[in-house]
């Protein structure tokens, strides 16, 4: 069939639909009525011969074909809308856009900051969105939902979710782990060794969803029982919920060095090895040569030069 044949507006309906699997929702979604997006439906059914959405109980789900098209037609109207943000030049001064990115709390506290610090002096149009990783960020990086996910370098600890041979990753920066805990419930002063550390209460972060931390799969490895007292959702959380307690934390040293001031709480050296955590920026190959993306993935690079490679050593 020739594409002069097709009308290419059925293109964003067709995804719409395949992504909400609802006629109701998909109409909301394209501002036109329940009737009109049911007549699209309709539509694209005789086009490709196929249901392309089924019933199945009170659900309507997709059928072998559909699941097929939902990356290429995403996909096609990413591009259209890349060709449609060409411009002749990138004006940061000037420039207007919205991007997205999915990062842990630990990066949202450790890089955050300093990254908006940067934008905001150099590109004071620009608005940023930030949504808490998950697994299904990669997904969502994938179907043109995110411009950019910030994560550990390690895939083992996201299970069974790996990005594709789309996406694009560059490393930004290091980090280690330290003991944190209250000085007052917890002596720390001369350090910690491995054998208080074994015997310790900890408190943990737990993400769920088949996703391990660093600490959570090094402890495992370890083959030693710690004693848990307490599972947080959060890395951030893990040292806010110390004071007053005679609880220890394991956490990355520029965490620890940007919170533990702040309560009142004390550092010292993790006396178990541990692997090193590594940041890497994940991207689409779609937005490689994007003026405007380049210009994020470069400011991250500047802020990180700033922040230094090698992880701040404790403080006395």
């Amino acid at each position: 069939m020739q594409l002069s044949h097709f009308d290419l507006n059925l293109l964003r309906a067709l995804d719409i639909l395949l992504a909400e699997r609802n006629v109701t929702r998909a109409a909301g979604r394209l501002c036109v009525t329940q009737q009109a997006a049911s007549s699209a439906l309709q539509r694209l059914r005789r086009h490709f011969n196929d249901e392309l959405l089924t019933r199945v109980g009170r659900n309507l789900e997709l059928t072998p074909l559909a699941v097929s098209l939902v990356m290429p037609v995403r996909e096609a109207l990413l591009n259209v809308q890349a060709a449609l943000r060409t411009r002749p030049q990138f004006d940061p001064e000037t420039a207007a856009f919205t991007w997205r990115i999915a990062m842990s709390d630990y990066c949202l506290h450790v890089v955050l900051p300093h990254l908006i610090q940067h934008l905001t002096m150099t590109a004071p149009q620009l608005r940023c969105m930030v949504e808490t990783l998950t697994p299904a960020s990669f997904e969502r990086l994938e179907m043109g939902e995110l411009d950019f996910c910030l994560t550990a370098h390690d895939m083992r600890l996201y299970g069974s979710h790996r990005p594709s041979r789309h996406i694009r990753t560059m490393a930004l920066f290091r980090d280690d782990f330290v003991c944190v805990a209250d000085p007052a419930h917890v002596d720390i002063a001369n350090g910690m060794s491995l054998r208080t550390y074994r015997k310790a209460r900890h408190n943990t972060v737990d993400f769920g969803e088949d996703l391990r931390t660093i600490v959570e799969s090094a402890w495992a490895e370890a083959k030693t029982d710690f004693n848990i007292a307490v599972m947080v959702p959060n890395f951030a959380a893990q040292i806010f919920m110390l004071p007053g307690t005679p609880l220890v934390a394991t956490s990355q040293r520029r965490l620890a060095n940007t919170l533990a001031p702040r309560l009142g709480l004390a550092v010292a050296e993790c006396p178990m090895k541990l692997p090193l955590l590594q940041e890497i920026l994940f991207w689409h190959e779609r937005t490689e040569q994007d003026p405007a993306r380049v210009f994020i993935r470069e400011t991250f690079e500047r802020v990180i030069g700033e922040l230094g490679e090698e992880p701040p050593r404790r403080y006395n």
